[in-house]
């Protein structure tokens, strides 16, 4: 099956030049030039992977993520590429549901070695059963759901990845170096990231009633049901 790609992307040579580089690398690309067009596309028909800009014009891209997260819910990997090279940015980015983010200008070989990783870490759990349970935590890793007794608890992508991570292996550490490279591949955003993601992932569970993230300093951490301690 052909590998498909959005791209949202205001500047007309650049969306050329990644159209044009990606069809000849044999993906099924198509390119819209507003956050509005890119919105609805997503929501009609399914995308592989988007590539997009920040700044584009009416519907930017910062709000294109939080409602393709939010209101389509959708778990579709996000490549963020992006002339906003400063800290805030990219966090900004990542905390609306970005998966990885290339500031521009960029080679074209390194887009698409990011582009590949992604769709391999998004392809990875097939086959995988995607309910797991621990204690009154449950998480669906396909549709990216986490309940606690029943009742639905609402993650950002990145704390929904970490989740699935952690809850692969209930009791035992995972190492802060394997959560980022789950997370981010090669491209950290800084060393706060992770620390960032946990917290907004302790807090989400905490709230609805699960208390059962536990840090090892300067390792990893781990999942446990305390309540069967």
């Amino acid at each position: 099956m052909t590998t498909r790609l959005l791209i949202a992307e205001d500047d007309f040579a650049i969306a050329t030049n990644l159209f044009t580089y990606f069809e000849r690398k044999g993906f099924d690309v198509e390119a819209v030039y507003n956050g509005q067009a890119a919105l609805h596309r997503c929501s009609v028909d399914r995308f592989d992977l988007v590539m997009l800009d920040l700044g584009l014009p009416g519907l930017d891209g910062l709000t294109f993520l939080q409602r393709l997260r939010s209101e389509l819910r959708l778990g579709t990997p996000v490549l963020v590429l992006s002339a906003r090279s400063d800290l805030s940015d990219k966090l900004a980015g990542f905390e609306h549901g970005a998966d990885d983010y290339v500031t521009k200008p960029f080679a074209l070989a390194e887009v698409e070695a990011r582009v590949r990783a992604l769709l391999n870490r998004s392809r990875g759990d097939a086959g995988i059963d995607p309910v797991r349970r621990l204690g009154g935590l449950g998480f669906d890793s396909a549709e990216g759901d986490a309940s606690v007794d029943g009742l639905p608890v609402r993650l950002t992508p990145k704390a929904a990845q970490l989740l699935a991570l952690l809850m692969r292996r209930p009791g035992q550490l995972v190492r802060r170096n394997e959560i980022e490279q789950a997370l981010w591949g090669h491209a950290v955003p800084n060393a706060d990231a992770l620390r960032s993601q946990v917290h907004l992932l302790r807090k989400a569970l905490a709230d609805a009633g699960f208390d059962g993230i536990e840090t090892a300093h300067g390792v990893g951490y781990r999942i446990v049901d305390r309540a069967a301690r």
